[in-house]
């Protein structure tokens, strides 16, 4: 990165959290999903950048055995609570259909979701025995927030593995916050092996090219 392009992307930080902004970006899907890597990665960004406090919270419940995770990342000049507080997500990444329609109520108004088109359905209901939110995209975009529908599954496939769902959806973020490409990829590199380095960069790019 040239010193002119590093020089751009810390003034575009710089005027995004300038006066006391920050940003909650919740992370939602199931256990295996890889949603905690994800949000190591959104974390990982912004303390790369530098001059930003960073805070990263995690629910992980039964997530070995595939049931809800969500992770709570604020980045900001300063920043107090771990956590989020009910209805202030200002970014949320559902990596499950029906977890995002879960925490959508926490969106602010005007807020954005970005939610992969996965549904797991759980066993209960795949028997009758409880209801499945099949329309739960289009329930979210019913409220006052900006709903990006992202098959981040398919892109994967496309790039070359499914293992790399999660971070398409991570691109697809990206474009809504203020740190540059090679940050990100950065902070990619600290959490994933370095075999699946290049795989990783091709489905991040991939999901930024949807997320906007």
């Amino acid at each position: 990165m040239s010193a002119q392009t590093k020089a751009g992307a810390e003034d575009a930080a710089a005027r995004h959290y300038h006066g006391g902004v920050v940003d909650d970006i919740m992370v939602v899907g199931v256990g295996g999903q890889g949603v905690i890597v994800a949000a190591a990665v959104i974390a990982d960004t912004a303390m790369l950048h530098g001059g930003l406090e960073v805070k990263l919270s995690e629910t992980r419940g039964m997530s070995q055995r595939g049931g809800s995770v969500n992770s709570h990342i604020r980045i900001g000049e300063t920043v107090v609570a771990p956590s989020i507080s009910p209805g202030e997500v200002d970014y949320l990444l559902a990596f499950e259909k029906a977890e995002g329609l879960r925490a959508a109520p926490s969106v602010v108004p005007g807020g954005v979701a970005i939610v992969n088109t996965q549904q797991i359905v759980p066993p209960l209901a795949s028997q009758g025995d409880m209801s499945y939110p099949f329309d739960a995209a289009e329930r979210m975009a019913l409220g006052d927030r900006r709903v990006i529908v992202v098959d981040g599954n398919g892109i994967a496939l496309e790039v070359g593995d499914l293992k790399v769902a999660g971070i398409v959806l991570v691109g697809a973020l990206s474009t809504h916050l203020p740190f540059d490409v090679e940050t990100w990829q950065a902070a990619i590199v600290r959490n994933v092996p370095p075999k699946w380095k290049d795989l990783n960069f091709a489905a991040f790019a991939a999901g930024r090219e949807v997320g906007k």
